[in-house]
């Protein structure tokens, strides 16, 4: 069954405006969409206190929910003060540990390099640190990852040098599709084997031509058979904007022939 999402973050100017919490996006996936899967930004949770977190589990529980993707900002793996990299370290531990509570499929955890290039410090620190990771989420049945958000995780070449590295598959990247600093013409080509979770953006991808459905052709096509996600950046009738980019989204993936 083909499996569709909206991340969070679509929504974070109702969250910043107080209008949306963690439980309201919960109840919109559900009740206003129809959707079976959750792709949740860690910016809106309250706090990590275990009371709240086994309350959110509850809830997905109650509302037989599944959470594609947790998405987490501030437990980069890199930092040029080793302090803050063992704060950022305990921090993603954390995350991990609750990835397991909520059964999660993935989880986003950044490189934290923000320069196109990695020294072979970084490099070799990060494919520690993701061998860690992932040898937990391999246990615990999840895959987890960097997003192609960062500076050194736009550029494709990065990204598959870490993988090999790694060389496990629990590792994988949240794939916001088109979005490259380098390689721009097949950076989703060289990332698809390895993606985990995808993320469809307007900002990126052009949904009013054929573009949409042949970025879901090329990831099917790699074999990807995870949740189509939609991210929307506007900030504005977040509502109303994203039910249009859901459905246009809905309307490609059957166009393109996925899930048939």
């Amino acid at each position: 069954m083909t499996a569709y999402s909206v991340g969070s973050w679509s929504y974070h100017a109702l969250f910043e405006a107080g209008k949306m919490n963690v439980f309201g996006y919960l109840e919109s996936i559900k009740y206003r969409y129809r959707l079976q899967h959750a792709d949740i930004w860690n910016g809106m949770l309250a706090s990590l206190d275990e009371t709240y977190i086994d309350s959110i589990q509850a809830t997905l529980q109650e509302e037989e929910l599944i959470v594609a993707n947790l998405a987490v900002d501030g437990a980069d793996i890199w930092h040029d003060d080793p302090e803050v990299r063992e704060h950022n370290a305990h921090k993603a531990r954390t995350y991990l540990d609750i990835a397991r509570k909520w059964g999660v499929q993935s989880l986003r955890i950044d490189l934290g390099i923000h320069d196109k290039t990695l020294t072979e410090e970084q490099f070799a620190f990060c494919v520690k640190r993701y061998k860690e990771y992932t040898k937990f989420a391999e246990e615990h049945g999840f895959r987890v990852g960097p997003q192609t958000h960062q500076l050194a995780a736009q550029v494709p070449a990065n990204l598959k040098q870490l993988a090999e590295a790694v060389d496990s598959p629990a590792f994988g990247i949240v794939l916001n599709v088109n979005r490259w600093e380098a390689d721009q013409a097949i950076g989703d080509e060289i990332a698809a084997p390895f993606t985990m979770h995808a993320q469809l953006d307007r900002a990126f991808v052009d949904f009013t031509g054929p573009e949409l459905v042949q970025k879901i052709q090329l990831l099917q096509r790699a074999g990807y058979q995870g949740c189509w996600s939609l991210e929307f950046r506007g900030g504005k009738d977040e509502y109303i904007e994203t039910a249009h980019d859901l459905l246009t989204i809905q309307r490609a993936v059957r166009e393109s022939g996925v899930g048939r």
